[in-house]
């Protein structure tokens, strides 16, 4: 750790002064101030030369002048023969600049040579052409105007330049990578010595016998391979922007600007973060297999090198962060970084990034968790990546949370894909396929994927998701729950609008309109089928049965509704490659009703039955606009409902509660007879 911290302070200055030999070196004798070597093969070309040279006619004009800088380019004369070498073979052996040849004909003829790939030889080859142009024009126009008193020389030009000189900045190019390098470096030795070096220095045992958690250790330890990365970093970053700021290269870095950029910093220490915790979890997952230390290294080293692979994105122009990229794991954060840095980053893909990312690094955590410790009785691990697959022996009543994080960590790629894919197919599609399908691509990811993961683990699936018969009173309080929701969502909607979270602009609004239009032209019962009943039974299976399940083994019911209806919310937000804000405060609100109903009834029914009450009422309502009118000034205007209906509906909400709350026993009798159910 003292090496990974100091070595920066040391490296970045002899980098620095290195880098800053290389320019002085590689720029010498190509300023306009220093003067271009002309070889000529006689003294009578060079007094030729020379002459015309200096002839004022050979000058530029003044506007051409100011357009390159107000700096004349001078040039040195020499005659090669004196050294027994022809202007040309001069050239070859980096003696002159450029070779010029001239033959005394009328008019007289100039053949100029130059280095093939030499910067300072093509620059004074065009320089010196240029000027011969210009005396040759010059006094064209001399002998037109002695020749005809009518003649009218060509347009008369003048430059001016305004405003800044905007240079392309290189942060955005070059910091992506060093983040990869920076991170992975850091967190390699402590992921390594705080799992494998565990085992072969016979801590693990002691660790493992002592009152605390398994995933609370590993957790710790996750703590603090993330801080040792974002230390190695940040130490890392004070070197290398230090270092080129007290050598005057910082501009080479930033586009031109001496100033430091205290903004790039901090954004960069942010993306450290995402950096450090991405490449930390990913580590520790991997390394939890190792039998001991070299064989840690040998898995890593592999992961280091199939790392640069992504970093090298941000060297290549033209690809940006949308798509299957936003959610391809390191590819994101990478790209993530560059467009940051450049300000191009848009709200959408950053969050998908910032989401799956999170997920990705929940999910290895989760899989280092199960692993870890395990085999504390023996010095080497007994696990091998198979073991991640392997299917418990005996049966559980719920998944585990570890289950649960890695399965929302596949949910975040897929649904993300699966709504660009139906982006992209549905213009050329019926409404009535559009339904279809969604109803499909919905039962595919939050249907299919939790299933998978709990037959996996071996879960019963009646208790896995809450399959129970509640009381008949909770059925009643659900309906009228979902009959007055809506209202109390919709002015959630408006509440956020109006504080700035979210709100449509105009074109949202016009497609939401045709959508609404293609809507009223499907049948009314797929519409209730795959916009209302398909989301209830899916939606509610998935968050308020197998993630309620799993969650609350480890969260209080509180705080259980509360994290299912922040999730619920979330993946509501991210709909296709458009973030859709808006949605998130109303379908949270709706989220924590749904919760409390699962948790006060014990059962994931009810919520399904106020979910399709609610769907169902809102999609017909949008189907038969023009018949039932209750909604009020309308969606144009986004405007609060009537205090009648919010009374009716507040009413209806409020009636629902009570009877759920005196239909239902209380939650700690629904738990101990649904644990006697269970046995």
């Amino acid at each position: 750790m003292t090496t990974l911290l100091l070595m920066p302070l040391l490296v970045y200055p002899l980098l620095s002064m290195s880098l800053n030999r290389f320019l002085v070196t590689a720029t010498a004798g190509t300023s306009e101030e220093t003067p271009y070597t002309i070889g000529v093969a006689s003294d009578a070309q060079g007094e030729v030369l020379l002459r015309w040279l200096d002839d004022p006619m050979s000058q530029p004009p003044p506007a051409v002048l100011k357009a390159s800088g107000g700096q004349l380019a001078k040039f040195r004369v020499v005659n090669t023969m004196s050294d027994n070498l022809s202007p040309v073979e001069a050239l070859k052996q980096n003696q002159i600049d450029l070779a010029c040849e001239i033959q005394s004909v009328a008019p007289p003829k100039v053949h100029l040579t130059a280095y093939n790939g030499d910067a300072s030889s093509g620059a004074a080859m065009r320089i010196l052409t240029e000027r011969l142009q210009w005396l040759r024009m010059a006094r064209a126009e001399f002998v037109a105007k002695a020749v005809s008193p009518d003649y009218v020389p060509p347009a008369e030009v003048t430059v001016e330049k305004v405003g800044k000189v905007q240079e392309r900045s290189m942060l955005g190019t070059i910091v992506p990578l060093v983040l990869v390098l920076m991170t992975i470096t850091g967190a390699v030795y402590p992921a390594i010595d705080l799992t494998a070096g565990e085992r072969e220095r016979g801590t693990m045992e002691s660790l493992m016998a002592s009152p605390v958690r398994r995933s609370s250790i590993l957790f710790s330890k996750y703590v603090a391979v993330v801080v040792v990365a974002l230390l190695t970093a940040v130490a890392n970053l004070f070197a290398m922007f230090t270092t080129l700021w007290a050598g005057g290269l910082l501009p080479l870095l930033t586009g031109g600007s001496e100033a430091f950029p205290w903004l790039a910093v901090l954004q960069i220490l942010g993306l450290l973060v995402l950096f450090s915790g991405f490449f930390a979890a990913l580590l520790l997952s991997l390394t939890s297999f190792a039998r001991s230390f070299k064989e840690a290294q040998a898995y890593l080293i592999p992961i280091m090198l199939l790392s640069l692979t992504p970093g090298m994105l941000s060297l290549m122009p033209g690809v940006s962060l949308n798509g299957p990229l936003a959610i391809a794991p390191l590819v994101n954060i990478v790209l993530l970084a560059r467009e940051v840095l450049q300000g191009t980053a848009e709200a959408g893909p950053a969050v998908v990034t910032i989401l799956s990312t999170v997920g990705y690094a929940a999910a290895a955590i989760a899989i280092a968790s199960r692993l870890f410790g395990s085999d504390a009785v023996t010095r080497t691990s007994q696990q091998s990546f198979g073991t991640i697959l392997r299917r418990p022996e005996q049966e559980s009543a719920a998944p585990s949370p570890q289950t649960a994080a890695v399965t929302l960590a596949l949910l975040v790629p897929i649904y993300y894909l699966v709504s660009n894919v139906l982006i992209r197919i549905v213009p050329d599609l019926t409404i009535e396929w559009v339904l279809v399908l969604n109803a499909f691509a919905l039962a595919l990811t939050f249907g299919l994927i939790p299933y998978l993961a709990a037959r996996l683990s071996r879960c019963r699936p009646a208790t896995t998701y809450r399959w129970r018969m509640p009381p008949p009173l909770a059925f009643a309080g659900a309906l009228l729950i979902g009959l007055g929701a809506w209202g109390l969502a919709h002015e959630a909607f408006v509440i956020a609008q109006s504080l700035g979270i979210g709100g449509l602009d105009a074109d949202r609004i016009e497609k939401t309109k045709q959508t609404v239009g293609a809507i009223k032209e499907a049948p009314a019962w797929l519409l209730v089928v795959c916009l209302a009943l398909a989301p209830a039974v899916v939606e509610e299976l998935c968050f308020r049965g197998f993630l309620f399940s799993s969650l609350g083994k480890v969260l209080s019911p509180g705080r259980l509704i509360l994290a299912t209806a922040i999730i619920f919310g979330l993946f509501h937000v991210v709909t296709g490659n458009m973030l859709l804000i808006e949605r998130f405060v109303p379908t949270t609100l709706l989220g924590l009703m749904l919760g409390w109903l699962a948790y006060r009834s014990g059962s994931v029914l009810p919520g399904m039955l106020m979910h399709l009450t609610h769907n169902g009422l809102l999609i017909l309502a949008t189907k038969y606009e023009d018949k039932v009118r209750f909604l009020g000034a309308g969606f144009d205007d986004q405007l609060h409902l009537p205090p009648s209906w919010m009374a009716v509906l507040t009413l209806l909400t409020v009636a629902g509660f009570a009877l759920l709350w005196i239909g239902t026993p209380k939650p700690e009798s629904t738990v101990s007879a649904a644990g006697a159910w269970e046995t």
